[in-house]
Parts: C-alpha cells; structure tokens; sequence
C-alpha cells in the first residue's frame, strides 16, 4: 500500500515507452483488428450496429496513421505523410486484397471486393466527415499565410514562385496534350483544355504547410534561406488554389461566357471577404483583445463563417475548399482571437477528420491496377521527372537569378518541390470533377509521395553540414544576459555555468531550486535557462509553435530577470528544436557548462537503459549531467531537510557525493552518507569507509557529512529518505549497458524525496579525480564492477580541484 501511494507521488514519471518493434506490431494487429470488425458488426437492419461500425473504422484509421506516421517521422520525413501512406495502405493497394486471398473467410459482393471493409454506406460517411475536416484544415492553411513572412522578401519570393509554377505548368500541360489519348488516363469530362490545366496545376503545387513544417524540424526557418523558400512556398499557395478555381470554373462552363461569370463571381467574392467581412473580423479581434475572452456565439459565427464561405464558394461554381482557404487568409494575423480559433480547431480536424481523408483518398489509390501495365509505369516515371524537373529547376534558376548561392539555390528548389496533402486535395478535385481517371489519379499519387519523401534526403545531400540551419548555440550567443543585480548585458558574466533545461515546464522551480544552490557556491557561476520546444506533432503549421516558443520565451525570461534581482547572473532562451537532446549537447559543448541540470521521466525510471532526450544527453554531454525525479513539490532543502546521498565509491558517486555537498553548504543542510549495514564478504566495515568519506568531504567543502548505515537495496534507501529535502544518487558504473538497474530504478520510481541522478562528465572530479578514484566492493545501492580494488580513500590533494574552481566558502583547502 505505501509503495503505491509513493508511485503516485511521483509525478515527473507519468510517460512510459516500451519496446517501439512490440508498439508497432501491437498497433498495426489492433487496426487490422478493429477494420475487420467493422466488417463483421455490418448490419443491416440495427442502426446502432451501423453506428458502431463506422466508430470502429474511424478508431482504427487513426490507430494506423498516428503509427505510421511516427514511424516516418523516425525515419525523418514528415509525420503526415506516415497518415497519407496508411490510407494508401487501407485501400485497394493492400487491405483490399484480403477477400481475393482469404475467400472463404471474407465474403463481399462483386463491385465491393476492393474497396473491403468500406462499404458504399460506409464510404458515403466518411466522405462526408473527410470533407468538412478538408473545409477547416484549409481554413487553418489561409490562417498560417502570415503576410509578415514576407517582408523584405516580396521581390524575391515573387519571382521564385512564379518561375516555379510557370515552368512545371507549361511542362504539364505538353506532358498532358502527349498522354490525353492513352486509355483510361482521362475521365469522363476530361477533354482537352481541362485535362491539360488540371495536369498543369497539379505539377506546379507546393505544399506549404508541409514545407514549413520541414524548415522547423531542419531549423532552417531563422535562416535567410529557410525564410525566403518559405515567402516563396506563400505566394505560390495562393496562387495555385487560384488556379485551381480556375480549373473548377473551365471544367464547370468550358470557355463561354458562363465561365467569364464564374470567374466573376469568385473574384466578387473574394473582395466581398476581404473588404466587408475582414474588417469586421478585426472589430471582433480587438474587442477579444480588451475582454480577454469572446463569446461562445462569436465562435459559432465564425465557425459558421467557414462552413458559409465553403458552400458559397461552391455554389459559384469553384472548389468548395477555396472559400475555406480565402475565409483563414481574412482572419486577423497576431491576434489572440486568431490563436484562440486555431487552438480548437487544429486538434479535432487534424487528429480525427484530416485521417479520414487520407482514407478516402487511399480508397481511390490502387496501385495494384498499374502495377501489372508497364506502360503506366513508364508513364508515372515521366510524370515524376517532368513534376521534379519543372519544379525544382524553375525554382532553382529564379533563386541563382535573385542573388543567392549555388547551395542555396538548389536548397530552395528542392523544399519548393514538396507537394504532400497539397497536391492529394488537387487530384481529389480533379477525380471528383471527373476530369482524370482513377488510373491517373494513383500515378499522381505517387508522384506525390515521390517528391515529398525526396526533399529531406535531398537536402541532406545538398548541405551536409547543415550551414543553411541556425544553429542552436547561435540563440544562446543572440540571447540576452542579465549579470547579478541586473546590470543587464554590458556587465561581466562569469565564464562557467550551469545549464537548467527542463523537459516538462512544471519541473522548472524544483531544477532551479538546485541550480540556484549551485551558482553561489564556490566559483561563480551564472545559470543559464533554456526551453527547447518540440515541434506540434499534429503538423497543422507554425502558430502552434510559435504560440509555445513565445510563453516558454517569456516565462523563462521573468525567471532570469527574478535571478538577477538574487545576485545570480542569468541568461535565458527559447527557441523550436526538433532534436532536443542533440541541440542541449551542442549547447553544453559550446558553452562553459559545468553541469546539465534536467528532469527525468518514466523511460529514465525503469530498469532499462536510459533513452530519448535524456539518454542521449546522459551519454553524449561532456560536462556532468544531473537528472531530477521530481514529486509533487519542489525540493526542501533546509536544516530540518538533509541532502542523502547512498555511496558507494563508483566514479559517478563521487559526483554525486560532490553535488551534494555543495548543495548542503549553500543550503545549510546536514549531509548524510549513506552505506549498507554490516560487514562485507571480505570482512570489511561499511561504518569505517563512510567515516573515511565523511573526512574527506569536511575538508572539501566544509559541510560535515553524517555516515548513515541502511539496509541493503531499495527499501532502506527509501525508508532512510522519507524525511530527505534530497536523494542525490550516483549512477552505476555500467549504466550504459545495464540503464539505472533494479535498486536505483526502484528508488527513482518509489523514494518520497525528490531524486537527482547524476553522471560524471569528461572534467576531474572535486572530491576523486578519475585517475585515482576509490571503488568499494560493497554498496548500499549495488557497487562498482567486481574487479575494483577495495582500497582506501585517498587524501585529497589540491590537483582535486577542478581547474577556474575555489573551495567552497568555510572549506579547509586541501593540504
């Protein structure tokens, strides 16, 4: 009962990550599983049967597309193109081979064998589910054009748009005019001039939000590149749903006069938007500004106002998506009100209805129909060249012509050349408008796959050494620095110092409760803070992490601020990091960091090795790492408070006998070092060897270190560090084979103080240097490798302190 309750307590441990092969097979048998359910609950006589149904396969597709979605994302392409292939892989192309392969388990009727397990009703609701999530996620696209995202670049980002859509259009429509005639290519309405601008269009698109998306994960969005190929990818948006409108009005009304009235009319309702609706829109944002909220029926109008704007649209004769799209492009920029709708939209559409999409196009993909015809295949490999070559040299020609690099220019090319959802929104119109077959429609497809999956490879080609993305140690020398007192940036900092990066935001207090300890003992040092923000995972565009990196910003800027009111030199920064424990490693390495103070979770407290951020920073920073397991208050560190630290003479115990004793000092708390009870197999005595220790550490840093004699393992670690203000554990000798092991696991996960891990980096140690360090053979928490000689500590000599470092105030300098 006590060591539950003390699990609960434990707050910082709340996120697990078994073995990923187990998740993937466990995730891909459960969708398979729940798909094929909802074929067995068909019913057709029980509504709810129908309900459940359609339930189950809703919850499978999503169950399929986050998976692989996170599968791709490991492999470094963008997540939503992991849920486009999983609705690839639910359609025809493979779920819908199972009735030919399993036909006396799967019985279906004739016109449904490919389409197994949606059936024509099933279909038709998801459909319409898919359609309304398209409507908004192309409302969130408009609301990510930020017209600020050009500035200064307008000339420049002009020209390679246009070079980049002129180009592969006119290649298109030759490409186009060459394949008309080949059967089955185009649909029913697919006569000459639609067919070739559809083909056009469909060459020339960009996809935005998957580019931007690609620029934040490369950290090339604060490169002028990165900045430029974005203003680029913003303009060629906006004019290529132009000229996908104008492609819906030619198909709709030919070249007559009725299509002169179509495009009439969209260009009537595109300036009624802007002049009449967006100002309206701008009243009802500075009135959010003032009230600080906004009322629920303001919310439902401009819900409304999508959904309005999506059927006016079509019902003047354009996609129903431009109306949409135009609606988020009116929408107040930098306005609470915009970020407020963003935040209730992005989730429901693009976790729940942006997957049903992908189904429905994946529905229509069979790739299984081309595979077995040569001709398409040559087809569809010209395709993908004059898609690449139009598009990628058109961009590349107008960048070398506005100025830049060789590098550079072909770096732009090959992010211009990303197409993803954008282009699967376009062939999904074009099907619909019947202009292309569905043989054509899955050859686009995979032209479309084919050049988004190229671009990260590609740019890794183009700039191995990543020089066109910012790197992370450059947001720390741009940072502003406050010295003790708040000089402000003009005044000296101290060289070393202590680097306070916090995964989850909630562990920032009880990480700088421990820094702040450190900083004003011995040499000074100052504190550097520094929140690293994951990318969004949903992938719906850059509001969502600019809105994050903006509070971390600010919070960890008053938190410098409040330090250098203490006398506590600070920096601070916040920036998108796509590869957390990389980018602190960087930062540790170029920065004087003595010390990396982060916070543990659930991977790092099981038995196992130590894995994702602060694996990689545990095995990769130069500098010491200490890791907190934090409960449910900060650390308490006072007379009534002590800091315990188990010992057991490993290397990475002595830094943790060292942090610890610096932590007491600063905090006039009573050390306490604890040994396991009783006499090893040698015959030694634990009492004697901690009482050595506890010498050594006196004349050190002037604390006087109390032996404390546990019992062996787990429980009296824990039983002795109830009444703890902390538990400073050093890691085990083989922790990168063996992770925390059973004892240090189990006090990480069950010990009512808050726990610090801590990891000796590549510096000497203050109390045992690496090259005279003392190993016990006994341990309370499980001691070094068997081989250690067990021997006794060394006097201290003055080569024990670190080099630039001072004893401690009160310490009795090694003699």
């Amino acid at each position: 009962m006590r060591e539950g309750t003390m699990l609960r307590r434990a707050r910082g441990l709340t996120r697990f990550q078994p073995n990923h092969a187990v998740t993937f097979a466990l995730l891909i048998a459960v969708a398979l599983a729940l798909v094929a359910a909802s074929y067995i609950l068909e019913t057709e006589n029980e509504p709810e049967a129908a309900f459940g149904q359609l339930m189950l396969v809703i919850a499978g597709i999503i169950m399929f597309g986050r998976l692989l979605g996170s599968l791709l994302a490991r492999l470094g392409q963008p997540r939503v193109m992991g849920e486009v292939l999983a609705g690839i892989l639910l359609g025809p192309t493979l779920l819908g081979v199972l009735p030919d392969l399993l036909p006396d388990l799967i019985t279906v009727s004739p016109g449904e064998a490919g389409h197994w397990p949606f059936s024509e009703e099933l279909q038709s609701e998801l459909r319409g589910a898919a359609d309304i999530g398209l409507a908004f996620y192309m409302f969130l696209v408009g609301l990510e054009l930020d017209p600020k995202i050009l500035a200064g670049r307008l000339s420049q980002a002009a020209l390679i748009s246009i070079s980049s859509i002129a180009l592969p259009f006119v290649l298109g429509i030759g490409a186009a005019i060459l394949i008309i005639d080949t059967p089955g290519l185009a649909g029913p309405k697919g006569e000459l001039l639609p067919f070739t601008i559809f083909l056009g269009v469909s060459m020339s698109i960009t996809a935005f939000p998957i580019l931007a998306r690609i620029l934040v994960e490369r950290r090339m969005l604060r490169h002028p590149v990165g900045a430029l190929a974005l203003a680029s990818a913003a303009v060629d948006d906006v004019i290529a749903w132009g000229l996908l409108a104008l492609a819906s009005a030619v198909v709709a009304s030919g070249l007559g006069p009725e299509a002169l009235q179509v495009l009439f009319l969209a260009v009537m309702f595109t300036a009624a938007m802007f002049l009449l609706a967006r100002p309206l829109l701008a009243r009802v944002a500075t009135a959010y500004q003032e009230a600080g909220n906004i009322p629920a029926a303001w919310i439902i109008t401009i819900f409304l106002g999508v959904l309005l704007a999506a059927y006016i649209s079509q019902r003047v004769g354009i996609a129903a998506i431009f109306g949409a799209f135009v609606m988020g492009l009116i929408m107040p920029r930098r306005a609470e009100l915009t970020h407020d709708i963003s935040r209730r939209v992005e989730d429901f559409v693009v976790v729940l209805l942006l997957p049903l999409f992908f189904v429905i196009s994946g529905l229509q993909t069979n790739l299984r129909a081309i595979l077995f015809r040569p001709e398409l295949w040559l087809l569809t490999l010209g395709l993908i060249a004059v898609a690449i070559g139009g598009k990628w040299l058109g961009a590349m020609f107008a960048a070398r012509l506005a100025g830049n690099t060789m590098q550079a220019s072909a770096a732009i090319g090959a992010l211009m050349n990303t197409r993803g959802l954008t282009e699967l929104i376009v062939l999904n119109i074009g099907l619909r408008l019947e202009v292309i077959s569905e043989d054509l429609f899955s050859m686009l497809v995979v032209m479309a796959l084919v050049t988004t999956f190229m671009t990260g490879p590609a740019l890794r080609l183009i700039d191995p050494r990543r020089t066109l993305s910012a790197a992370p140690e450059d947001a720390l020398r741009e940072a502003h620095a406050v010295a003790a007192g708040g000089a402000g940036a003009g005044a000296p900092l101290p060289e070393r110092s202590i680097l306070v990066a916090p995964q989850d935001p909630r562990n920032m207090e009880g990480l700088l409760a421990i820094a702040q300890a450190l900083a004003t003992t011995g040499a000074p040092r100052q504190i550097v803070l520094a929140r690293l923000v994951p990318p969004s995972k949903l992938g719906a565009g850059l509001a969502t992490d600019e809105r994050e990196v903006t509070r971390a910003a600010r919070d960890v800027n008053d938190r410098r601020d409040a330090l250098a009111a203490q006398g506590i030199a600070a920096r601070s920064v916040a920036f998108t990091s796509a590869d957390v424990g990389p980018d602190l490693v960087r930062l540790a390495s170029e920065q004087e960091v003595d010390i990396v103070l982060i916070d543990g979770r659930r991977p790092l407290a099981g038995d196992g090795i130590p894995t994702g951020t602060v694996g990689h920073v545990l095995t990769e920073a130069p500098c010491d790492v200490a890791v907190l397991i934090e409960r449910e208050t900060v650390p308490t560190i006072g007379p009534a408070n002590p800091v315990m630290v188990p010992f057991g003479g490993s290397e990475h115990e002595w830094a943790a006998l060292e942090l610890g004793a610096w932590i007491a000092a600063a905090r006039g708390a009573p050390l306490k070092l604890m040994g396991a009870a009783g006499e090893t197999e040698g015959g030694r005595d634990a009492s004697r060897l901690l009482g050595n220790t506890s010498l050594v550490v006196q004349q050190l840093a002037g604390v006087a270190a109390e032996p404390v004699l546990v019992e062996r393992a787990a429980e009296g670690v824990i039983e002795a560090a109830e009444g703890a203000g902390l538990l400073v554990v050093g890691l085990s000798q083989r922790w990168r084979e063996e992770g925390l092991g059973v004892v240090r696991g189990a006090i990480a996960r069950s010990a009512v103080a808050p726990t610090l891990l801590v990891r000796r980096g590549q510096r000497p140690g203050a109390l045992a240097p690496r090259d005279n360090m003392t190993s016990f053979r006994w341990s309370v928490i499980g001691g070094p490798l068997p081989s250690s000689p067990a021997s006794p500590i060394p006097r201290p000599s003055a080569s024990s302190t670190p080099p630039g470092s001072t004893p401690p105030p009160g310490s009795t300098p090694p003699g």
